[in-house]
């Protein structure tokens, strides 16, 4: 005779149970495991796109430079212009202008202006450099363009018939001369409005600073 099961008897669990309780750890972690990778893969960018620096070679460097001082990124540049100008001074112009432009900025040409003397030294359909120079040649004066000019040096000579007056020459014009910078220009000057105008241009050897060597490099460009 066959005895009736208790309803408090338990029954086994069948082995796909045991299975997964035994391992359930483990699927758990998988499964973590797989959708963090996928979630990683789906907010990282492909490294083919991802933007590396931005790296140049030294002779890139340069010419970057290069360029940026010959055209300004602005579209604008600066020149100097003084001597017979009737407002001579520091002006911005747009890229690409001539002397001319920068002439007719400063008011155009002085009544001191050497026309003669600018028609064979200046270029006025010249295009214009960036941090150049312009100087117009006054009367009675000899003209020597410094070396970052808008102006040909090759133009220019001594044998130009026209010597810069030490008695009445500006400072911007006795920096022109060999060897006379801003330092040496202003003892010219200070020397002459202390001893009265120069008698002769070997006067210049009386101003401190000023030899022989020197003397000898503008003696032909000056006159009193």
């Amino acid at each position: 005779m066959e005895t009736p099961l208790s309803p408090f008897t338990l029954t086994p669990d069948p082995p796909e149970s045991d299975f997964f309780e035994k391992y359930r750890y483990y699927i758990f972690g998988g499964l973590l495991l797989i959708l963090s990778l996928g979630v990683y893969l789906m907010l990282t960018p492909p490294r083919s796109t991802l933007a590396g620096p931005d790296i140049k070679t030294a002779g890139e460097i340069e010419s970057i430079a290069n360029s940026e001082t010959a055209n300004p990124t602005n579209g604008k540049l600066v020149v100097d212009i003084a001597g017979a100008v009737i407002k001579p001074g520091v002006y911005w112009l747009d890229a690409g202008k001539i002397v001319e432009d920068a002439i007719n900025s400063a008011g155009g040409f002085s009544r001191r202006a050497d026309l003669d003397a600018i028609a064979h030294s200046i270029n006025r359909a010249q295009e214009l450099t960036n941090h150049g120079k312009i100087y117009i040649p006054k009367i009675g004066e000899s003209y020597v363009p410094p070396s970052n000019s808008n102006v040909p040096a090759t133009n220019i000579t001594s044998e130009s018939g026209t010597k810069i007056n030490i008695n009445s020459a500006e400072s911007s014009e006795l920096e022109l001369l060999p060897g006379i910078g801003p330092v040496l220009a202003q003892r010219i000057i200070d020397y002459r409005l202390l001893s009265g105008p120069f008698k002769s241009i070997d006067g210049l050897m009386d101003v401190p600073g000023i030899g022989d060597s020197i003397f000898g490099q503008l003696k032909d460009l000056v006159t009193v």
